[in-house]
């Protein structure tokens, strides 16, 4: 009973296919046979009969039974498609929960295609949640450098300009032309140092040498300006990049530089850096690498440190096709590598821009 079992189970499971060329065949047989042992018990009991009526009857027995089994047949082996369209359904009204559960006596294929559906439906769920937390922490990020640059407007050009406003009360208050000449000078100094902050800021945003020059030049820029600012000492090596790449390559690759030298200037506590850009078989690829006291990128990380920067490299490169690695250790340095494609992805200019602007 058992090995009977199991071969009804396989012949049920057999492609959708061969069911209803089994099915028709066995209807062709059991209807030959019958036929047969009919058509002669009625010639032999009926000999002078025309026999019409059998025609009728084998005709309207034949479609019936062939339109039943085959209505059976096709409703259960197509019943896994119709939960497939009630899982699509579902889906289209925004329900990424819904999964398709194989029938158990469904075509192996159609077993396939619903494993498959599932495992679509499953990773756009992760990819919603991943989409939605990354989002957030964006978000976040915009929030921090807002804060930053609005900090740094008030500790530096604000203090500057009321600073003016003092020098220009005690220019009208002059008494003697000696006196009024001091105050001017202070005067100029005081207006230079605060163009000087504002051009420091404004650049901080959008240097308008990567529009200019390129990346090349806006690197070598951004580690002049943290030697400058830093007793650390960054070093910049550039290989095959003649040409010009994408504008939103080069932005994106940028904004990956200004973010691992920053986190250098303010987490690392390193005595050397090295920046490391190169193209290569259609690939750029960005090596920024410090002796500070690096990070476990498992652990989190609060606001303002390096976890909303890391975030951050990541989208970019994202958005262009490439992909950031990071390998760092408590007390062993950092190293971060970011690799795209020259030509990056059929993005638009303007949401990439607006992206990594406001980011």
């Amino acid at each position: 009973m058992t090995h009977l079992h199991g071969i009804a189970h396989r012949l049920l499971r057999v492609p959708l296919f061969y069911k209803i060329l089994l099915a028709n065949c066995a209807i062709v047989a059991v209807g030959a046979i019958g036929g047969t042992l009919t058509t002669v018990w009625h010639m032999e009991t009926y000999p002078d009969d025309p026999h019409y009526e059998l025609m009728v009857v084998f005709g309207v027995v034949g479609f019936a039974i062939s339109f039943a089994v085959n209505l059976l047949v096709l409703r259960l082996a197509l019943r896994p498609l119709d939960r497939l369209q009630d899982g699509v359904d579902a889906v289209r009204k925004g329900d990424l929960t819904v999964r398709v559960v194989p029938e158990p006596l469904s075509d192996e294929r159609f077993d396939r295609l619903l494993a498959t559906f599932n495992q679509m439906l499953g990773r756009l769920e992760d990819d919603t949640h991943e989409m939605h937390r990354l989002s957030g922490e964006i978000l976040q990020a915009q929030e921090e450098e807002r804060r930053r640059v609005a900090r740094e407007l008030h500790d530096e050009a604000a203090q500057a300009l009321t600073s003016l406003l003092v020098r220009v009360r005690l220019l009208e208050r002059s008494a003697t032309p000696d006196e009024a000449r001091q105050h001017v000078q202070e005067l100029r100094k005081l207006t230079a140092e605060a163009l000087e902050e504002v051009r420091r800021v404004a650049l901080e945003l959008r240097p308008t040498i990567l529009d200019d020059l390129g990346l090349v030049a806006a690197l070598g820029w951004r580690v002049d300006e943290f030697n400058a600012a830093s007793a650390a000492r960054v070093t910049l090596t550039v290989a095959g990049l003649e040409e010009r790449l994408p504008a939103t390559v080069e932005l994106a690759f940028y904004r990956v530089a200004q973010e691992a030298l920053t986190n250098v200037l303010r987490h690392a506590h390193a005595q050397n850096a090295r920046v490391t850009v190169r193209r290569e078989d259609g690939w750029v690829m960005l090596d920024i690498v410090d002796d500070g006291m690096g990070f476990d990128p498992q652990t989190p990380r609060k606001a303002g440190s390096h976890g909303l920067g890391l975030v951050g490299m990541r989208e970019r490169m994202a958005l262009i096709g490439g992909e950031l690695n990071i390998q760092a250790a408590e007390g062993g340095g950092t190293r971060i590598t970011a690799r795209a494609p020259v030509n990056g992805m059929d993005v638009k200019r303007g949401l990439m821009e607006n992206v990594f602007a406001t980011a």
